[in-house]
């Protein structure tokens, strides 16, 4: 069977990115090298962090560069946006309602997009979602 094992995202500081998706995001840490960083997204699924393979691919930032966004569900919105916001990301606009709760976009410290998003306790989790 075919599956998703891992997103990688291409950074220019392997250890500030490390920092930020393990210490601030929480996202559990499964292996680590100076080239080379696995975070668990869930069981089976990891966030690899890899040192840039061509540095102009990263001039585009937030909703500029594409790519895939990063879904991050969290039990407080308001919180986690506070937090992300004080060690380096950038909102990219205020929160909005969602079906089954609300969400915000933020851009990570390298540029990247990553949505947080809080469900509602009446609302439960989109289908699909774990």
């Amino acid at each position: 069977m075919n599956e998703l094992c891992w997103v990688t995202l291409q950074v220019p500081d392997v250890e500030k990115s490390r920092h930020f998706w393990r210490e601030i995001i929480g996202l559990t840490e499964k292996s680590a090298s100076p080239h080379w960083v696995e975070l668990e997204l869930r069981p089976g699924l990891l966030l690899a962090l890899h040192p840039t393979f061509y540095p102009k691919a990263l001039v585009p930032r937030g909703y500029d560069r594409g790519g895939p966004v990063l879904g991050i569900r969290v039990m407080n919105l308001d919180e986690m946006a506070a937090l992300v916001l004080r060690n380096g990301a950038k909102a990219l606009g205020p929160s909005h309602d969602i079906p089954g709760g609300r969400a915000r976009d933020f851009e990570d410290p390298d540029g990247y997009l990553f949505e947080m998003i809080e469900f509602s306790p009446l609302g439960g989790t989109p289908a699909g979602a774990p």
